[in-house]
């Protein structure tokens, strides 16, 4: 999104401490605007979607937000389109955050299985099943 339309969520996410409510008021903010012509940086309205891709551009207001009152509005909590998956992918913690920039570089520690049947048979869930088993 950063390279195709110099947009940077994460980063508008980090530098105003949105949660994930205001991200989902936010995205959807901006596709309503787009989708009715209208530049979200200074409410201009025009005739075709070319005509306001070439004014933000141009303009570069694709990364000039409004303040905080025009967006953070309860009506902005649905989207404008339907399953969106954009809004799929918006996180509230930082620590997903963390992980979507180290774009994969997560270290995995599998579990010791070689000795599966003595955990099996030690283990408390199946000491408890057993036991209400064992009452009914």
């Amino acid at each position: 999104m950063e390279d195709a339309h110099e947009f940077d969520l994460l980063k508008i996410k980090s530098e105003l401490g949105l949660n994930f409510y205001q991200q989902v008021k936010l995205v959807n903010f901006i596709r309503r605007q787009i989708h009715q012509c209208r530049c979200y940086g200074c409410h201009v309205k025009f005739k075709s979607k070319a005509e306001l891709r070439t004014h933000m551009e141009e303009a570069k207001h694709t990364s000039l937000l409004p303040e905080r009152k025009m967006w953070d509005q309860p009506e902005y909590y649905f989207p404008t389109y339907e399953n969106d998956t954009l809004l799929c992918t918006l996180s509230d913690s930082e620590s997903d955050l963390t992980a979507q920039e180290q774009n994969g570089n997560i270290t995995i520690i599998s579990e010791d299985i070689s000795k599966l049947h003595a955990l099996k048979q030690s283990s408390i869930l199946n000491q408890l099943l057993l036991h209400e088993s064992l009452k009914n």
